[in-house]
């Protein structure tokens, strides 16, 4: 079953498709010297950056697979040198 933090994902992918549809972005403006939809676009990018961080952080197996991983290899190498 998935995350119900994983819909925080779904915030960024809906914000660039509705890029064309919204009359503030797509325009004739200029935001920060550069044309508006370049800027939405970027803010956007970031957005999904730390979208993506907070749903990996808030994901509740992340951790737990990456300690068992960890166990795993140091279990190996272990077992490897002293053979």
């Amino acid at each position: 079953m998935r995350s119900p933090h994983a819909l925080w994902a779904a915030v960024p992918v809906l914000a660039f498709l509705s890029t064309p549809y919204l009359p503030f972005v797509n325009g004739p403006h200029l935001w920060l010297g550069i044309p508006s939809v370049l800027c939405w676009c970027l803010i956007w990018t970031a957005g999904t950056t730390a979208t993506l961080a907070l749903v990996d952080r808030l994901s509740p197996g992340a951790a737990d697979e990456d300690d068992a991983e960890d166990i795993e290899v140091t279990g190996d190498a272990k077992d490897g040198a002293a053979v």
